[in-house]
């Protein structure tokens, strides 16, 4: 992924929530500016959500041995009563 730098101001309230969410979640602040600029900007439809997987696709090839249904959407085993189980 490529950046492009900008540099801002921002309040002094708005740095301190920066700073806090960023060490929450064990990321960078600028991670944490670029994610709320995504979301301000497909709300405001100046931009559409992008799949997080897009970049993946066509790195592989051949078929997959792994049924990635099965990943996102369980599949019930034979004996299995509880159907509403999550992985």
């Amino acid at each position: 992924m490529k950046f492009v730098r900008k540099q801002i101001y921002i309040t002094p309230s708005q740095e301190s929530g920066i700073k806090q969410l960023a060490i929450q979640q064990g990321t960078s602040e600028s991670a944490i500016l670029r994610r709320a600029l995504d979301q301000f900007l497909v709300r405001e439809g100046s931009m559409e959500m992008q799949d997080p997987f897009a970049e993946l696709i066509g790195m592989f090839e051949g078929p997959s041995p792994v049924n990635h249904n099965d990943i996102y959407y369980e599949v019930p085993q034979k004996g299995d009563t509880d159907t509403h189980a999550t992985r």
